[in-house]
């Protein structure tokens, strides 16, 4: 079992973001960029040359793609366009009819921040049950809790989610949100904040490895043609 932080915004010095990684026994880092940084070959090309030194540190560089939808017929395009060109997907959420159309498409992989901006959680049992059919992960990220004007409301609301996740079977992801070495947190550091919004001991380890991990795998799995509708292509011997 290795240990994921699947939320890194970095873009500097991201050598040292690699061996601080290490440092913090991380097995893998999602480096997230948005839809121009995705279709910069520079961009592209400076993440690929990382992979290199990466490996070499026993860390495995994850491209996922952050979307920040102002409504779901603009999600659904960005979803057609790039499904098939990264490996993860992550959604930021806030307007609910985002947040229900996220959970609703098994395309989206991570659902980020729900509740940002609102009276409430930003989901019900409704996104919760969709999101669990879906494979559709809720994010939990640190750094939110860390930059939050009004912690309480934010840790009441996050709470909120996770109570619903557990009661429909929805998968629950801790992220470090870190937008500079500093904000980067040890896997156990992660899993301790789930464990304070309601998650069990092992599902709050789980959200920082196998989770992420199975995340991982299946979708390049998927980009491979390895994996059609849930059947795996095996090779013949």
């Amino acid at each position: 079992m290795g240990y994921y932080d699947m939320h890194i915004e970095i873009k500097e010095n991201l050598e040292e973001v690699v061996k601080f990684a290490k440092m913090l026994e991380y097995a893998g880092i999602l480096i997230a960029l948005n839809e121009h940084e995705i279709n910069n070959e520079y961009e592209i090309k400076k993440i690929e040359n990382l992979k290199k030194l990466a490996i070499e540190n026993g860390i495995d560089i994850i491209i996922g793609l952050l979307i920040k939808p102002k409504n779901k017929e603009e999600l659904k395009r960005v979803l057609d366009e790039f499904r098939k060109k990264v490996e993860i997907i992550t959604v930021a959420g806030g307007i609910y009819e985002i947040n229900r159309a996220a959970c609703e498409d098994s395309r989206v992989d991570i659902l980020y921040h729900p509740e940002l901006g609102r009276n409430d959680s930003g989901l019900d049992h409704i996104c919760i049950k969709a999101a669990s059919e879906n494979n559709v992960a809720i994010e939990i990220n640190f750094n939110e809790i860390l930059q939050a004007k009004n912690r309480p409301k934010i840790l009441t609301f996050m709470r909120r989610n996770v109570k619903l996740c557990k009661k429909y079977g929805a998968n629950v992801i801790i992220t470090s949100g870190a937008k500079n070495k500093w904000e980067m947190r040890a896997p156990r550091e992660l899993a301790s904040i789930g464990y304070v919004l309601g998650l069990d001991l092992k599902t709050a380890i789980d959200s920082v490895s196998i989770i992420p991990e199975n995340i991982i795998k299946t979708n390049r799995e998927k980009l491979n043609g390895r994996l059609i509708k849930n059947v795996r292509i095996v090779d013949e011997f």
